[in-house]
């Protein structure tokens, strides 16, 4: 304020100079000086009044479809300028957002908008946490050509891209259990436990999956036992993450070891149930995932949930919800990082 307050009172100073001069000598050079100086903040202000009125504004992200956590992802903001009027310092306020992390920044661009072409500004985006990126341009201030004045101009223009956990291969997590725990609940999940796709139980042979090995019975002969099946259709693990927020990099830490674990079962050809508890609707969200596409494609529809406060939210409803279901593979947080267990729906 205090700068265009000051332009405004030199550009007065000039003016007044320029009318005594005119004043004194009668000179048509003087004259043509303050016809233009009297027209300038004129023309200036009506170009600035028309910018407000016309420009529009766009925002499009050069993705095919998802970004990498840690990986640059480029946005470009587009201002379409139909008129002839120019402005040399337009100010663009760009908002960027992680709406599942609930976290926020602001950022302030100073562009020139062309005569009849407008600009294109490019931003790269580095996202710290996977999650649903919002980079929207909420509000530009026009200048006009001389200085005086901004005019503001409120836009609502956002894009969108879904921000995919990077996949991990060091997870600490104790493989048997999950294993364990993958067969449990797929025992439960039949009728009577009857195993109607066991064709027979023999001894553990070198090459066999972990998945396969009848737990229970190999504890009672204390030798490993194998389940031989007719159809490994049935096979699946529950897992559960918990979408809590206390601290953005707890909640990245889950999603990122739910990905990833997900993400190497699959390539396994185990078939995953994805069960996440859902704030909006108040229920759980089940997906089945047999492939990658799937798991992108369930992780993004999960991204437009809202996190919540209680740690255990969602292992909190399991016993009431699905009492059918034995066991499942629990992800939270205690405070630091995430943790992944086996545990039992009672």
């Amino acid at each position: 304020m205090v700068e265009y307050i000051v332009r405004i009172i030199g550009y007065g100073i000039l003016l007044a100079v320029s009318w005594l001069f005119y004043f004194f000598l009668h000179s048509h050079f003087y004259f043509l000086v303050l016809v233009l100086m009297l027209a300038g903040p004129v023309i200036s202000a009506i170009s600035a009044m028309v910018l407000r009125r016309y420009l529009q504004v766009e925002i499009y992200h050069a993705q095919d479809s998802y970004g990498v956590q840690g990986e640059t992802a480029y946005f470009t903001i587009r201002i379409k300028n139909p008129t002839w009027f120019v402005s040399l310092d337009t100010k663009l306020v760009v908002n960027v957002e992680n709406t599942l992390m609930e976290t926020i920044g602001q950022q302030v661009f100073s562009i020139p908008i062309h005569a009849a072409k407008g600009y294109a500004l490019t931003l790269p985006v580095v996202a710290a946490y996977p999650g649903l990126l919002k980079i929207s341009v909420s509000r530009i201030y026009i200048k006009d050509l001389m200085g005086f004045f901004r005019l503001k101009k409120n836009v609502e223009q956002t894009a969108e891209l879904s921000i995919l956990p990077r996949a991990v291969t060091d997870i600490a997590y104790e493989k048997t259990a999950l294993e364990q725990g993958m067969l449990e609940s797929e025992e439960s999940s039949k009728r009577g436990n009857d195993f109607s796709d066991v064709q027979e139980v023999r001894e553990y042979i070198p090459g066999d999956k972990l998945m396969s090995i009848h737990w229970k019975l190999s504890a009672k002969r204390d030798i490993l036992m194998v389940k031989d099946r007719v159809s490994m259709s049935d096979h699946q693990l529950v897992i559960v993450p918990e979408l809590f927020v206390d601290q953005p990099v707890n909640l990245a830490a889950i999603l990122t070891m739910t990905y990833s674990v997900i993400l190497e079962l699959i390539q396994e050809q185990t078939t995953v149930r994805l069960l996440y508890w859902s704030m909006n609707r108040y229920e759980y969200e089940d997906v089945r995932i047999d492939y990658k596409e799937e798991l992108d494609a369930a992780f993004t529809r999960m991204y437009y949930e809202k996190a919540y406060k209680n740690p255990n939210e969602a292992a909190g409803h399991m016993a009431l919800v699905h009492p059918e279901m034995h066991a499942y593979l629990h992800v939270f947080t205690e405070g630091q990082g995430a943790q992944m267990i086996v545990r039992e729906n009672a």
